[in-house]
């Protein structure tokens, strides 16, 4: 496929005639042909959504004195036979020469999932190297950019169809066919593919973004690139549909774990697994806990809630654990540095917030709009080292990312969206 070449998204939506009728297909063309899109101003796309009866929502946005945002001349250019053109902005570069042995989702697929791969930029399409490389500024302070790609060497598509996951699974064939917008299938009515990948760095120079585990083919034309950002685009307790129950009989044992070529064998991480128990009883507020290990636990909650005050409170366990878990695996991972760095102690200083109305919102039958989930975490964990070698700042800041990263407490909040603003200083006085 030519670099240069443009993309033109083809929308053809006919009009229901009749209820239970099909729109037709919507399809990817490519042409050299020259071709302009008109898009409508990035500033007007919010107000054209917003019906003229919201109109104090977009006060201060635009010309109050304007007309309303639904009769704006622009709010109604797009037909439903209209056709979009794009033209690809980046090329990928990756080790997957076709589509059999790419990965699937790289997440799960263990080295193969771990391919390393690059975008680069196509200048020409974006009015040349200067501007190119300015579309690059601050790209590099993000860890996961998304990345919307036109699969090109995808034919046909079917509005049904059968997950690899649930190939193994017993029942009739019409049980394991999902709808193919309830799944990620790569042929579908438009060939777009959306990867979130890590960036590793940025070649401002030769206009590339170096990133790992990749599942692009190699050539794949990119439409666009987006940072990743955590607070916006992690949903930590969205439902998955028919994902969560499959999760759910792979970890029971009740359907084999597909592991894709390359990927880890269900045997292996199986070894692997760390396996914990408790057992406990409440009453009222109180819970008495004891774990496998043989150690007992106790929580309850303050009297203004309800409790007696008995012990401390489940949130408060929580930042416990926290604490104890960033310790542990801050010694391992000194001693695994090179050099070894061999702590003597960490002095933990933290603090935390939630918002109470995730857990009161009312009614009671609604999930709150507000998660309940702890919000933000922030402290500091002053770090006193044995003997006398001086470590340096990036030693300590490495120690700090790698305990945030293995640690499994901090690993579980900051997978629920809570912010961990942990800053790692020395204890120890170098001069």
């Amino acid at each position: 496929m030519c670099p240069h070449q443009r993309i033109v998204l083809t929308m053809i939506l006919s009009r229901l005639a009749s209820a239970g009728a099909r729109s037709s297909p919507l399809s990817f063309v490519t042409s050299c042909a020259k071709t302009t899109l008109r898009q409508r101003p990035r500033r007007f796309l919010r107000a054209s959504m917003i019906s003229s009866s919201s109109r104090s929502l977009s006060d201060g946005l635009e010309d109050p004195s304007g007309p309303a945002p639904n009769d704006r001349s622009y709010a109604h250019q797009f037909r439903e036979t209209s056709s979009i053109t794009y033209n690809p902005i980046a090329i990928a570069r990756s080790p997957f020469k076709e589509r059999h042995g790419a990965p699937r989702q790289p997440t799960t697929e263990g080295i193969r999932g771990q391919a390393t791969g690059s975008l680069r930029l196509l200048p020409d399409q974006l009015g040349g190297k200067e501007k190119a490389r300015a579309m690059l500024d601050d790209i590099d302070s993000f860890s996961h950019i998304i990345v919307i790609s036109h699969l090109h060497l995808n034919t046909g598509w079917n509005e049904r169809v059968t997950p690899p996951r649930l190939r193994h699974l017993d029942g009739k064939e019409s049980k394991k066919k999902k709808g193919v917008l309830a799944t990620r299938a790569p042929h579908r009515p438009n060939n777009v593919g959306l990867s979130v990948l890590k960036l590793d760095s940025v070649d401002r120079e030769n206009l590339e973004l170096h990133v790992k585990s990749t599942d692009l083919i190699d050539g794949t034309p990119i439409i666009d690139i987006k940072p990743y950002i955590r607070q916006y685009d992690s949903f930590p307790t969205a439902s998955s549909g028919w994902m969560d129950e499959i999760e759910i009989m792979e970890m029971r044992g009740d359907l084999p774990k597909v592991s894709h070529d390359g990927g880890v064998s269900q045997d292996e991480a199986a070894n692997h697994r760390k396996r914990y128990a408790m057992t406990g009883t409440g009453k009222a507020s109180r819970v008495e806990m004891r774990t496998n290990t043989n150690y007992e636990l106790f929580t309850d909650v303050p009297k203004k809630m309800g409790g007696a005050d008995s012990a401390p409170q489940p949130v408060e366990h929580l930042l416990a654990a926290l604490l104890g878990c960033a310790q542990a695996t801050a010694v391992f991972v000194g001693r695994n540095m090179t050099p070894r760095l061999l702590i003597d102690r960490i002095e933990f200083d933290i603090g935390a917030y939630r918002d109470a109305r995730g857990a009161l919102q009312q009614p009671i039958e609604e999930t709150p709009d507000i998660p309940a989930r702890l919000q933000y975490v922030s402290g500091t964990a002053k770090v006193f080292f044995k003997g006398k070698t001086p470590v340096s700042s990036e030693q300590l800041q490495l120690l700090g990312e790698q305990t945030e990263a293995r640690c499994p407490v901090a690993n579980m909040m900051i997978a629920s969206g809570c912010e961990m603003d942990m800053h790692w200083i020395q204890g120890n006085d170098n001069s």
